[in-house]
């Protein structure tokens, strides 16, 4: 199906578009992003289910304004961030309004300041491999396996690379170690810069 064609599907109340745009195509990024913001407060599939809620009111207007400028799953992947975030700090300013350290957190976390600003300034340092890994797998949500025919000709053309992998299975083996690890290194610098805290 074309994006369109999800939207279209999406937007007709279409149940198996709906199951398979988010708990399959989209779910490593919304649980990902989900629980940066929430702390395992909710289980991966509540966290879903509330932002599908979320998409889907107003008669999913935030999908009929989508300009396909970028990818749908970017597009999803920047509202899912503003929307956890927004749930982040409205749920921070609630615990005590006395505080006065999170009022100054939500200004500097504000519209013009959001997770995917975060996560693309960290993957600019990123290798080409690993920039390319994270944004097909966690960002557009496709699997190890989906990528490996380009990986492997990143990987030809990055003379510092080797992967010493003499089958198909041990190069598949390394590309899943490699994102895992960057996926878990990824995971360690934004809560440095103050998410899941």
């Amino acid at each position: 199906m074309t994006e369109q064609q999800i939207i279209n599907s999406l937007i007709a109340g279409e149940l198996h578009t709906i199951q398979d745009f988010f708990f399959v195509r989209c779910k490593p990024v919304l649980i990902y992003i989900g629980q940066y913001f929430c702390q395992d407060k909710q289980t991966p599939e509540e966290l879903i289910g509330e932002f599908y809620e979320f998409l889907a009111a107003d008669d999913w207007h935030k999908l009929r304004i989508f300009k396909y400028t970028c990818t749908l799953n970017s597009y999803v992947t920047i509202i899912a961030s503003r929307y956890f975030q927004h749930k982040r700090d409205k749920e921070l300013l609630s615990l005590d309004e006395n505080i006065s350290l999170v009022p100054h957190l939500y200004e500097e976390r504000n519209e013009e300041s959001f997770f995917m600003e975060d996560l693309g300034r960290i993957m600019k340092s990123m290798s080409p491999l690993d920039r390319f890994l994270v944004q097909r797998i966690l960002i557009d949500g496709e699997k190890p396996g989906d990528v490996l025919d380009e990986a492997k000709v990143l990987i030809m053309n990055d003379k510092m690379l080797s992967t010493e992998a003499k089958t198909d299975a041990q190069f598949a083996g390394y590309i899943y170690t490699r994102y895992n690890r960057v996926r878990k290194n990824l995971q360690k610098q934004m809560i440095a810069m103050g998410y899941g805290k």
